[in-house]
């Protein structure tokens, strides 16, 4: 037997006609329709830029631009000219309160350098502070004061999240049960310490003094202590007394590590009004 034969079978295809009918089975944009898709391209492109921008800062008002204009920028002035100044340049409806803003010369990422230490100012700040006091002998002594005893309840309600004192004070005792909301506390500075004197045998006496004008002085993750010092209704004596105490205060805590003062600069302000620029040498 010989070999089988093959037919080779040859097919003619007309690819420019494929071509033609593939095309027509495409969707067709009407010149409308081309230009929006153009227009939206357009539209995404600047979005994208626009977004990659920095955001503008808001325009100050017109009141507080006014009120800066009573105010050399570049000028650091004696204790007594700046807090006459704030006083001056608060124009709100309530009674603002006067800040004082330290930056000081240190290395915020060394724990060894952070500032932390408690203070008692001349004057009373103007200002309640809502105390919570775990473990007090004498209920009666605290609600005198302003103040309200923790309870284990208290625990519960801080367990759901619902914290509405600024300050807590606790008796050693107590501290085991605050454990348990310690990761609640701590991130908003409210966890007892025996550092800032909020960890205590007298808890009366200390929400006593808390209440005549002790404060916690610290830094938190930056060079810098923004402390409220007073009220704009504050005698100006008052005022100036309490920031030379304060000024003695930090630089008592000194880190070891620091060389040179401590004090790098000094703003004041009151509650949305400008700013003034202490000169330290005025400030013994």
């Amino acid at each position: 037997m010989g070999r089988p034969k093959i037919k080779t079978i040859e097919t003619a295809i007309d690819l420019d006609k494929v071509k033609l009918e593939e095309e027509k089975q495409l969707p067709t944009l009407s010149a409308q329709t081309e230009e929006e898709v153009k227009e939206e391209v357009k539209k995404a492109k600047t979005s994208r830029k626009s977004s990659s921008q920095k955001p503008k800062k808001t325009p100050k008002s017109k009141r507080y631009q006014e009120l800066t204009k009573q105010i050399e920028v570049h000028k650091e002035y004696v204790l007594s000219e700046a807090v006459n100044l704030i006083k001056k340049t608060s124009n709100v409806k309530f009674d603002a309160s006067v800040e004082a803003h330290l930056n000081l010369r240190i290395d915020p990422e060394k724990q060894e350098q952070q500032i932390r230490t408690t203070t008692q100012l001349p004057h009373s700040r103007g200002k309640k502070i809502k105390i919570l006091v775990f473990g007090a002998k004498s209920t009666k002594a605290i609600h005198d004061l302003g103040s309200e005893v923790g309870t284990e309840e208290s625990l519960s309600e801080i367990e759901k999240g619902k914290v509405t004192f600024e300050k807590i004070i606790a008796t050693p005792e107590w501290m085991p049960k605050l454990a348990k909301v310690a990761k609640i506390l701590g991130p908003k500075g409210l966890m007892p310490n025996p550092k800032s004197g909020t960890v205590t045998e007298n808890p009366e006496k200390t929400v006593e003094s808390i209440s005549s004008g002790m404060v916690e002085v610290k830094t938190e993750n930056s060079p810098i202590i923004h402390i409220t010092v007073g009220r704009v209704s504050s005698k100006e004596a008052d005022l100036e007394e309490n920031i030379k105490a304060l000024i003695t205060a930090v630089r008592a805590a000194k880190p070891s590590e620091v060389k040179k003062e401590l004090v790098k600069s000094i703003f004041l302000s009151s509650s949305m009004g400008p700013s003034v620029k202490l000169d330290l040498s005025s400030i013994k």
